[in-house]
């Protein structure tokens, strides 16, 4: 981490002094997949600056989040981050730091005060969160996506740039069971039909999506809320994104799964009409999002047993459930 701080601190410099900002100071926030920078002006106004990793996304990735944000603050009704241009008018900065070298991008975004939604959860939250989903997605309804671009879909259970299958490698295996590798091996595929299905039944609806609309890219504030991070944006399904924010509550012990549910709706629902689903494709959307971090999880924690004891019994119910042939 400290290595990290001490290579990425020039960079943060360097690209601070692209934009007219009349900088006080630079404050470490986080690495997380990106880092982030605190930036303060003489003024006392406040930036967020996201230094982009390789491994986590490139450049056409950078600029189609610029393209949705740009889209989704244009249409109005939403609260979430501008992304600043520097003096020439650019939205992402490349900064080079040698000869041969890759580039290291940069986007700065106004500063949005606020704690994360997780935490800060009640009836009322829910149901605005619900209706701030679905202005989001009647932000991107109808827009045809520049050919310049070929966003990420979510047709398959890895479909992350950063996703690698690893749970067959050799220094994984004291995590993992035979029933473990049963149950991948036989659910990933079934799941990639699905998903892929989805996208061959579904082309004319398809639209710009959040993709990673968690309790943590929601940031609430008194009576505002606010939505970040559209590093993920990709082209897929209003019912996508909802699955997405519904799986971290579907095993919630704090909250009732079902009132969570129906609370989300009832605020979508004052915007605009839910998408048509059955419940199974709300549980499937879960569920490939499950097995994505089974795999996902071994390459992050210390120990991942504890996700793995509680979560691969949840793709068992779903299994046995729908009584799949898999």
């Amino acid at each position: 981490m400290i290595n990290n701080v001490e290579k990425f601190a020039d960079v943060a410099k360097l690209a601070a002094g692209r934009y007219d900002i009349q900088l006080n100071e630079i404050c470490f926030l986080a690495e997380e997949t990106n880092i982030l920078y605190k930036l303060s002006d003489t003024n006392g106004n406040k930036f967020l600056m996201k230094i982009f990793q390789n491994n986590s996304s490139n450049l056409e990735d950078n600029q189609l989040e610029v393209y949705m944000m740009n889209l989704v603050i244009k249409r109005g009704g939403i609260s979430l981050p501008s992304i600043l241009s520097a003096t020439d008018g650019s939205e992402i900065q490349e900064i080079f730091l040698g000869e041969g070298r890759p580039p290291i991008r940069v986007a700065v975004y106004s500063w949005l005060e606020g704690e994360d939604f997780d935490g800060n959860e009640t009836e009322e939250r829910f149901i605005q969160l619900g209706e701030m989903t679905a202005r989001l997605h009647a932000a991107t309804f109808g827009e045809k996506v520049p050919k310049t671009f070929s966003p990420k879909r979510w047709d398959n259970v890895f479909y992350y740039k950063e996703d690698k299958m690893v749970y067959k490698q050799s220094e994984y295996q004291r995590y993992l069971s035979r029933e473990y590798h049963e149950l991948m091996d036989a659910i990933i595929p079934y799941l990639n039909r699905r998903l892929s299905g989805y996208y061959q039944t579904n082309e004319g609806n398809l639209q710009l999506i959040h993709s990673d609309l968690n309790p943590w890219n929601v940031l609430v504030s008194e009576d505002a809320m606010h939505i970040i991070d559209f590093e993920d944006t990709m082209l897929g399904l209003p019912l996508h994104d909802i699955a997405i924010l519904l799986y971290y509550y579907r095993y919630e012990e704090v909250f009732d799964y079902e009132n969570v549910k129906d609370l989300f709706f009832k605020g979508y629902e004052k915007i605009r009409p839910l998408p048509e689903f059955e419940e199974f494709d709300l549980e499937l959307l879960m569920t490939a999002r499950r097995v994505n971090f089974l795999n996902y999880i071994l390459l992050v924690s210390d120990d991942p047993s504890i996700f793995i004891d509680k979560s691969l019994p949840r793709v068992r119910t779903f299994v046995h459930k729908y009584n799949l042939k898999i």
